[in-house]
């Protein structure tokens, strides 16, 4: 066993932990009753609208998930306690110590990889007019007008804080290869990849760093958006960059928060994450402060530009703000293995917080993540869509990673 199985969690390890199990118990609630936030903060709305005077909702009724989740836990922690009454954790504590060379772990990546290619590449249509080439999102038909009507790559004005970077990045995809969906193909590589780094680096194990690409590639929601032009993966890679580069080439880590940003404002409500992964990473003291300034400074500037450019309508709802909270029972529904192994995961991190430091970073990047579903709703006019939980996907995977990793790093 690790050498820091009997030392007791610190002060930082206890906070994180509270807040975050506080976070995702809220976040599960409307997934065993889906109807009780939007009965309790939202009916007395609808009857003064007159829609409710024909409907009869049941807060407590149970939806499709709740039996699932509830028996799924029993089990998980069920096993868990009797292996630890029996003894039987240190058995099977090999798992953890199982590693894969570097040959393999390549060789396991590019049959991934090339598998995951080959399937994709006939989702985005090549040779197909570009008329022709349409996503089943609404919004796609506005912005493909947007780009086609670019006359350069760059902005002619920027008169809102848009995402002009991934305007940019959509506009070169079609000017080089004539289809807008390769570009976004590529950044759903990236992202695997990033993810496999950054879990590996963070475990010191590529077995790891496996099991989190191979999470990710097996959600519904990446799936779904990896081919994307209008819903795009360009943020959640830049942000995950930024993070994986502040232990590797921390002077780029700032350049590529900004450019998370610059592809979809919500980053600028990840700073505080970002903030947090920067003082407990493994870095020094300085590196710690030039690049934790740096990133507070950007969420100033952020905050100074979204609020004075931007168009979003910025008023505080209390009821809205609890409404987000069903932004997760939604987005997820389909991707049931993360909602029933949400609360597992999450108790798993605080435990292996004794051992490596960055449990405690990613569960608040997995609970700020459920926060910013309702602090949008909450604060802006905005509506939650499901890709906005993509971030969600990866932090869960590369916890996973670190669950299933023993490293020593306090």
């Amino acid at each position: 066993m690790e050498k820091y199985e009997n030392e007791k969690h610190s002060k930082v390890s206890w906070i994180v932990f509270l807040f975050s199990i506080s976070v995702v118990l809220i976040s599960l609630s409307p997934v065993v009753f889906p109807a009780l936030f939007s009965e309790t903060f939202f009916k007395s709305e609808l009857d003064n609208a007159g829609i409710l005077q024909h409907v009869v909702i049941e807060p407590f009724e149970i939806g499709g998930l709740a039996i699932p989740l509830i028996v799924t836990n029993i089990i998980v922690f069920g096993i868990f306690y009797f292996s630890k009454s029996r003894g039987l954790l240190e058995k099977i504590d090999f798992l953890t110590k199982f590693q894969v060379s570097k040959k393999i772990a390549i060789i396991a990546i590019v049959i991934i990889m090339a598998g995951y290619i080959s399937i994709s590449v006939n989702e985005i249509e090549f040779g197909k007019n570009v008329n022709d080439a349409n996503e089943v999102y609404g919004d796609w038909d506005r912005l493909k007008h947007k780009l086609l009507n670019m006359k350069s790559f760059w902005p002619e004005q920027i008169t809102s804080f848009e995402p002009h970077l991934k305007h940019i990045l959509l506009k070169t995809s079609y000017t080089v290869f004539g289809n807008f969906f390769v570009i976004p193909l590529i950044s759903s590589i990236g992202l695997l990849l990033v993810t496999y780094l950054f879990t590996s680096k963070i475990t010191d194990s590529r077995f790891a760093g496996l099991i989190s690409l191979i999470l990710v590639l097996q959600s519904n929601l990446f799936l779904t958006f990896d081919t994307s032009a209008a819903f795009s993966t360009f943020w959640i890679l830049f942000y995950l960059l930024s993070l994986y580069l502040v232990i590797k080439i921390w002077s780029l880590s700032p350049i590529f928060y900004v450019l998370s940003i610059f592809s979809k404002i919500l980053t600028v409500f990840y700073a505080p994450m970002s903030i947090f992964f920067i003082i407990t990473s493994d870095i020094s003291k300085q590196r710690k402060i030039i690049i934790g300034l740096t990133i507070l400074i950007i969420l100033l500037i952020g905050i100074v530009v979204s609020t004075t450019q931007s168009k979003v309508g910025l008023e505080w709802n209390w009821d809205e703000f609890w409404l987000g909270f069903t932004a997760f029972a939604f987005g997820m529904r389909i991707d049931s293995l993360f909602v029933l192994f949400l609360l597992p995961v999450t108790i798993g991190l605080f435990i292996k917080s004794k051992s490596n430091k960055y449990a405690n970073s990613i569960l608040v990047l997995i609970s700020g993540t459920l926060l910013t579903a309702p602090f949008l709703t909450g604060f802006t006019d905005q509506t939650n869509q499901p890709y906005r939980l993509l971030a969600l996907i990866v932090f869960f995977s590369v916890a996973v990673g670190i669950i299933f990793a023993k490293r020593s790093s306090r």
